[in-house]
């Protein structure tokens, strides 16, 4: 499916967020927004591109459906089906062979993994807008 440049980047955002909210020590005290804001620049940048490496490529998979005003919905068949594709590629590309060496048991937790930091990213996105309708502002 084709989405902007930033449902993409607002997705992104919001899974490394997750998955850096999920390794914080639990002892970490504070509110999460404001740590994610203090956190250095380099650990940041590290944990969106860990979560872009593992939501881009499934969400670039999944069907083509054109919502306006709303959010993309998905069934699990949809979402495990683009999840598997895109991981098991992902895999391939990097080291050829690896996806079909693992176990069925290993690659269900992946694909497992991918499809529900794929609906964290699509109930981050923003509500699509048509842009067909292109609304002008009067000051332009």
């Amino acid at each position: 499916m084709r989405f902007t440049e930033h449902e993409m980047t607002v997705a992104v955002d919001a899974v490394a967020r997750r998955l850096w909210s999920a390794t914080r020590p639990p002892w970490g005290r504070g509110d999460l927004a404001t740590a994610w804001a203090r956190l250095p620049r380099e650990r940041s940048y590290r944990a969106k591109v860990a979560a872009g490496d593992v939501v881009l490529p499934v969400l670039t998979a999944l069907p083509e459906r054109p919502t306006v005003g709303s959010r993309p919905v998905f069934s699990d068949a949809e979402l495990a089906e683009a999840a598997e594709r895109a991981t098991g590629e992902l895999m391939e590309h990097r080291r050829p062979g690896a996806w079909d060496r693992l176990s069925e048991r290993r690659r269900r937790r992946l694909v497992s993994g991918a499809v529900d930091l794929t609906r964290a990213a699509l109930e981050a996105m923003p509500v699509r807008q048509d842009p067909d309708a292109l609304i002008v502002p009067d000051h332009l």
